[in-house]
């Protein structure tokens, strides 16, 4: 039976700092992947560049813009 104090006792257990710490890196990581796959999917950058850091990390490669679309760009 445990006593009154140790049911109340909101210390947290070893294992829930590790699951937080955990959870806190993940949240980092994943907000470094979305700023690479904007960077990856951003037309303003050189697309051989962007192809090449998707293949170099396993993500997927960003599409090139059609050409048609770049010419109307470029006459702006």
């Amino acid at each position: 039976m445990t006593s009154r104090s140790e049911a109340t006792d909101t210390t947290p257990l070893p294992q829930s700092i590790d699951l937080r710490s955990l959870e806190d890196d993940l949240q980092k990581l994943r907000g470094r992947l979305r700023t690479v796959a904007e960077f990856i999917h951003d037309p303003a950058i050189d697309f051989a560049a962007r192809h090449a850091l998707a293949l170099r990390l396993g993500l997927p490669v960003p599409t090139p813009a059609p050409a048609a679309r770049q010419t109307k760009e470029a006459t702006r």
